[in-house]
């Protein structure tokens, strides 16, 4: 099938989004279709990045910058028009996106074009002009359903009645099963057991758990992959420690490296956790970092948060802990001294990724 994914990331960037919309277009090509991905034209995007090794994917699908008028609360109209018209001029089986305004007026192309739309927050979330354009959408003929990415979303979504009679898809995110077991020697010490926290250094991941956690295992390696320059000037200032290592912003393609390096990962999610330093997706957040903990056949420490419990199992898959709790979360990590203990849960969980969560077994159901 021909598909047209439509994006309003910017590509390339840090932020998970486009990480999520690269690996979904290459699963769907992998899946065999013809994949076109449409993202904003933006000054980033002239660059000497081969955006394909920047974020770790296969050349297998084209991608289309779509122009769009450069003034802030009209962009996003003027880039769903244009993308609109893109569509209008190729004949396409399924259009599938993460913008809304693009998806509403893909309906308007042809009914003979399944229309998907991934949203990833709930419905009072959207802004006013949103909540409308949501609404006109699911009343489309061309419309086909909603995916979401925990069963808590959904439950949101059909605790509306708007939403009663709307086929809703629960899709929690994913991550690609592990090309290759390559590791990161020289930043690990051999003689300790190196814990890692990979991802965004934002108001409520846990960053401040873990430099507590580090302050009362020192005989333990603790490693922070990710961040901002100013957020890790931040977090430096509130503790000097010296078993814990700042490694910055490694490029999508390489994280792999570095957690195959370590030996125990740690998702401190706090009972508030923000999206870009703002908002709170707690309560329904599907995280990338949770499934690329799996694929690395790591064991894993995580905040006993109740979405989480939908991908994980405690004392299986991972090990699950009050969130702000440093004494759990350090008892939690101490159990995983034990090689036999913390490599069964490694095995367990990562049984469980290539069964239900890489992204290639994703993009095939939600399609469906």
């Amino acid at each position: 099938m021909k598909i047209v994914y439509i994006s309003n990331s910017i590509i390339p960037s840090r932020n998970a989004n486009s990480i999520h919309v690269m690996k979904m277009c290459q699963a769907f090509a992998d899946n065999g279709h013809e994949v076109v991905l449409l993202a904003p034209l933006h000054k980033s995007n002239i660059s000497n990045i081969n955006l394909y090794d920047y974020y770790g994917v296969k050349e297998s699908f084209k991608i289309e910058f779509i122009p769009f008028l450069n003034i802030p609360k009209l962009w996003l109209f003027s880039y769903a028009f244009n993308s609109y018209k893109y569509i209008k001029k190729v004949c396409f089986d399924i259009v599938y996106g993460r913008d809304l305004k693009g998806c509403y007026l893909a309906t308007k192309t042809s009914d003979k074009q399944k229309v998907i739309y991934e949203p990833h927050k709930p419905f009072e979330k959207h802004n006013f002009v949103d909540k409308h354009v949501l609404n006109l959408l699911i009343k489309q003929t061309s419309f086909f359903k909603l995916v979401v990415i925990s069963d808590a979303l959904r439950k949101m979504y059909l605790n509306l009645s708007t939403f009663k009679n709307c086929k809703i898809y629960v899709a929690h995110d994913g991550a690609d099963t592990p090309i290759d077991d390559a590791k990161i020697k020289s930043i690990c010490n051999q003689k300790k057991l190196n814990i890692g926290y990979t991802g965004h250094l934002y108001q409520g991941r846990g960053i401040d758990i873990v430099l507590e956690i580090a302050k009362n295992l020192k005989y333990m390696e603790f490693h922070i992959v990710g961040g901002n320059p100013d957020d890790i000037r931040y977090w430096k200032s509130k503790s000097s420690i010296d078993n814990v290592t700042f490694h910055g912003f490694i490029e999508p393609s390489e994280v792999y490296k570095y957690v195959n390096s370590f030996d125990v990962l740690l998702a401190p999610y706090q009972n508030k956790v923000s999206i870009a330093g703002k908002d709170d997706s707690s309560k329904y957040m599907s995280p990338l970092k949770v499934f690329e903990y799996m694929a690395s056949k790591k064991a894993i420490v995580i905040s006993d948060l109740p979405v989480l419990h939908e991908v994980l199992e405690n004392n299986k898959t991972a090990l699950f802990v009050k969130y702000n709790n440093v004494d759990e979360w350090c008892d939690a990590i101490i159990k995983l001294k034990d090689d036999k203990y913390r490599n069964s849960l490694a095995q367990n969980v990562n049984d469980e990724f290539i069964s239900n969560y890489t992204w290639l077994e994703r993009a095939k159901n939600v399609i469906k």
